[in-house]
């Protein structure tokens, strides 16, 4: 099996979210808002992919009602 990088991290930068389909000003929007859950390694921000699309699927819902 090769080790190849998978086409989704593990932890999403914002690059990562462009590549997702997002623009470049809507993934650095994404990482200032205080609902989306950041982390802050030093002074870089990242996503954990589950907790992204896990909040991402909320937001879904939210706008369904």
């Amino acid at each position: 099996m090769e080790n190849k990088k998978s086409n989704i991290s593990e932890i999403l930068s914002a690059k990562d979210l462009q590549d997702m389909g997002f623009s470049r000003s809507m993934s650095y929007a994404l990482f200032n808002r205080a609902d989306v859950p950041v982390i802050h390694i030093g002074k870089r921000k990242f996503i954990r992919r589950e907790k992204f699309l896990e909040w991402l699927a909320e937001q879904e819902r939210s706008n369904e009602n």
